[in-house]
């Protein structure tokens, strides 16, 4: 008997997991445990990696390769209700169906996880340190944050010049975390939120970004509250988790 990968989710949930992404990443690949939905990518500028608890929905355990994602997501804008995602062990076509309403994928190459192994040995590494460092990178600051305010941000990234600078400043003295984009005498935004149980040493820490920043912050799950982890010149940790879902993302900073 040929193992079919097979997953059921309400239009919504899909839309929700496959389209945050925006035009960075074409490519996915879910894996289906028992009750569990997962998925990671990993690029220069950033690592997602998200788990989340589903547990009547995972029909068949195995993976699922996404190659298109945009042409997943406009089929999704047109199904109603239940969505079924399925695909053979190694197989080279997704099929997609909704009732009567059904699509196929051939599947290619998933740039997406090339560098999710080493990724995934960093963040293994930084979590036994208690996210003191990650890589080269020292964190000293560690707190909780509502990142309402900061994710406006991320929808208007358009607004930006590509030579703008992308800075994130967070204090744990003054209890804030800020993210400002732009020049002078160039449209400048600027959003900041509350820290709340912060610990970190009485000055300012700063770290610039390039543009990929603000379409990274439209990965964090902006009804969730957020734990970070961030210092002087470093990357930013974004770690979200509820009873039934895990978020981690990592923006990484533009070297001086």
């Amino acid at each position: 008997m040929i193992h079919m990968a097979s997953v059921t989710l309400d239009k919504k949930e899909w839309l929700k997991h496959l389209g945050q992404f925006g035009e960075s990443v074409n490519d996915l690949k879910l894996i289906l445990t028992e009750s569990k939905l997962s998925y990671s990518v990993g690029f220069q500028t950033h690592y997602l990696s998200v788990t989340q608890t589903y547990p009547q929905s995972v029909k068949k355990t195995g993976d699922i390769h996404i190659s298109s994602l945009d042409k997943v997501c406009a089929f999704l804008k047109k199904c109603e209700g239940l969505v079924t995602l399925k695909q053979m062990v190694n197989g080279k076509t997704l099929y997609i169906s909704s009732g009567n309403f059904k699509m196929q994928l051939p599947v290619t190459d998933c740039k997406s996880t090339q560098m999710i192994p080493t990724y995934e040995r960093l963040v293994k590494k930084a979590e036994k340190g208690m996210w003191e460092s990650f890589g080269q990178d020292d964190y000293t600051l560690h707190g909780k944050v509502e990142m309402k305010e900061i994710l406006k941000l991320a929808s208007l990234k358009r607004l930006m010049d590509k030579n703008a600078d992308f800075v994130v400043v967070a204090n744990a003295d003054s209890e804030e975390l800020s993210v400002s984009a732009g020049k002078q005498h160039t449209v400048k935004l600027f959003a900041s939120s509350k820290l709340i149980d912060v610990e970190g040493p009485k000055h300012s820490l700063t770290s610039n970004y390039g543009p990929w920043l603000l379409p990274c912050l439209s990965l964090v799950d902006n009804t969730l509250q957020s734990t970070i982890h961030f210092g002087m010149a470093t990357g930013l940790v974004v770690q979200q988790s509820t009873d039934v879902c895990e978020r981690l993302l990592i923006i990484i900073d533009q070297e001086e």
